[in-house]
């Protein structure tokens, strides 16, 4: 496995576009806007919404750094509490989100 740049960082506020989008509303426990760098929360986000469907943008974060939303290509999540509980499962500033 290739070593990962630990520069690479996840941004808010970028979007590209596709085929059939879908917004998921995504409301933190705690403020999640530092947590963007490799192995931390976002990329955790990242990888299991993305078991579902292509990650195509993240918006920027707001009320205090706790909620965002995310915008999948060709999801196939069932809805959003299927995100939701997926989401849980991974703890931390996440134990207790909301997803809408």
């Amino acid at each position: 496995m290739a070593t990962r740049n630990a520069a690479n960082v996840i941004e808010f506020g970028k979007w590209n576009y596709g085929a059939t989008m879908t917004d998921f509303t995504v409301v933190a426990d705690n403020d999640i806007s530092g947590e963007v760098n490799p192995g931390e929360e976002m990329e955790k986000v990242m990888e299991t919404m993305s078991q579902h469907g292509t990650w195509m943008g993240l918006s920027a974060h707001s009320v205090g750094g706790t909620t965002f939303t995310v915008t999948m290509e060709n999801s196939s999540w069932a809805d959003a509490a299927a995100v939701q509980v997926a989401l849980r499962a991974l703890g931390g500033n996440f134990a207790t989100a909301t997803v809408s």
